[in-house]
């Protein structure tokens, strides 16, 4: 059997997976960036960084996820995909802010461990 290397490209453009892993890589990239900057300003605490960071990235993967599925439900050119993908995506991050909001709500409630007290 021939060792064939892994190519990132490939693997994204074949399932909606895929685009979800990409996109919480960037997305906690993004996240990682600021809250470093936030961090060594003073601003915030580490374990409000990193939660914050990985609140962002998994967020930002299932949004990119939901965004890859509904463009291969709706198909269209690529305008219409891209429009697709952004609404979709968009409502996605949303819809998982305010869910990761009620849970840390919940548990600043009941005084259980929280994801973080910052939102």
């Amino acid at each position: 059997m021939q060792n064939v290397p892994f190519n990132l490209a490939t693997f994204v453009g074949q399932s909606s997976f895929g685009f979800g892993v990409l996109g919480g890589v960037v997305g906690g990239s993004i996240a990682a960036a600021k809250n470093i900057k936030l961090h060594v300003n003073g601003k915030v605490e580490a374990q409000d960084a990193l939660t914050d960071t990985a609140q962002e990235m998994v967020g930002s993967g299932v949004a990119t996820a939901v965004g890859a599925l509904a463009v291969g439900a709706v198909g269209g050119g690529m305008i219409a995909s891209l429009g697709t993908a952004f609404v979709v995506a968009v409502g996605g991050k949303f819809a998982w802010d305010r869910g990761y909001e009620a849970i840390s709500k919940q548990a600043n409630k009941r005084k259980l461990p929280s994801f973080s007290n910052k939102h």
